[in-house]
């Protein structure tokens, strides 16, 4: 899996879907791991994560 990108991965032989918030340098911010790929969880996860750190992203990946 590259570099800020999420991606299904296996836990305990079952499939998840892993989320990953990274900046500009490659940092990983945050991480979500969920059953299966939500839109509204990610954009929660999202939105908890700017209002954490006070930034405003120049761009968004999906």
């Amino acid at each position: 899996m590259a570099p800020g990108r999420g991606g299904f991965i296996k836990i305990n032989g079952e499939q998840r879907y892993l989320w990953r918030a990274v900046d500009q340098d490659g940092n990983v911010l945050d991480i979500l791991v969920q059953h299966r790929r939500d839109k509204a969880a990610a954009s929660r996860f999202f939105h908890r994560l700017m209002k954490k750190t006070h930034a405003v992203p120049r761009g968004i990946v999906t």
